[in-house]
């Protein structure tokens, strides 16, 4: 059976390349990435990644969830007729980070599913030397803040510390970095977690967590180089009051309280905060 367990590992604690190598060549991915208005950020990221698929000749996919409405969609268009695995769904408006990839996951195929934001912050290139982790572990956590050299705003740092240990204090979980939108899992597990998820926006992450721990899903978070991107479509407002609201509401949800919840709240939550 499997165990519930969070290390970080340092790089000289890792397989050679050779073995990662070996390791690819026998598994499929899934590269889901929730797109909202990303068309001034996804053309590197997706260049990056379909050259690197299609180079190599894996049988990998890469499906585009898309939100919002500027030209990313045209974007993707243009690239799939060069890139036949790559593919992309559309919401409808906003629906949130969860809601993308919940909708995206649906369709994955294959061993592993990675999920990567549009940003780049992470090059595809340092998300790939790990992945002969999962021969020893059933999910890969990136952590951008181990690494003391990543620049990352002080702000978005300091809401995004204190995000993570309030959801670690609330649901006792062991994970760093709760934020980080690069992460790797089982297939499986992928499908099975978020179909269990009704929070849709981009604090998901609580619930996705508790609902891993409760699985006894065997993860790693591993330090990684990040480069903050400008654009993000988060602001600092609705990091604290989404994030505040969203994890409350899940945390009450799982409690014997919820049956006491007045209706009008409910309402309010679903139609107000939900897709932050």
């Amino acid at each position: 059976m499997k165990t519930y367990s969070v290390s970080i590992e340092s790089n000289d604690e890792f397989s050679p390349e050779e073995e990662n190598a070996d390791f690819i060549c026998l598994r499929k991915f899934t590269i889901i990435i929730p797109a909202y208005n990303e068309e001034k950020r996804i053309i590197p990221v997706l260049k990056e990644v379909c050259h690197f698929i299609s180079e190599n000749k894996y049988p990998w996919n890469v499906i585009v969830s898309i939100d919002g409405n500027d030209d990313t969609e045209i974007i993707v268009k243009k690239m799939m007729v060069q890139f036949s695995f790559l593919n992309y769904i559309r919401g409808n408006g906003r629906s949130g980070k969860g809601d993308a990839i919940k909708r995206a996951i649906t369709f994955a195929s294959g061993d592993y599913v990675m999920l990567m934001d549009a940003d780049g912050a992470i090059s595809f290139d340092e998300i790939t030397k790990h992945l002969n982790l999962l021969d020893r572990y059933d999910f890969i956590n990136f952590d951008r803040y181990k690494n003391k050299e990543n620049k990352i705003p002080k702000l978005r740092r300091f809401m995004s510390r204190g995000y993570s240990f309030y959801i670690r204090m609330l649901f006792n979980i062991d994970i760093n970095d709760t934020q980080c939108g690069y992460k790797i899992m089982r297939t499986t597990d992928g499908k099975e977690v978020f179909n269990k998820l009704t929070i849709t926006d981009g604090f998901f992450y609580s619930p996705f967590f508790a609902y891993l721990k409760m699985m006894k899903v065997n993860i790693i978070e591993v330090s990684v180089n990040y480069m903050h991107s400008e654009g993000s479509k988060f602001s600092v407002p609705s990091m604290v009051l989404g994030g505040f609201v969203s994890t409350l509401a899940f945390r009450i949800r799982s409690s014997p309280f919820w049956k006491y919840v007045p209706k009008k709240l409910v309402d309010l939550y679903y139609r107000k905060f939900r897709w932050i």
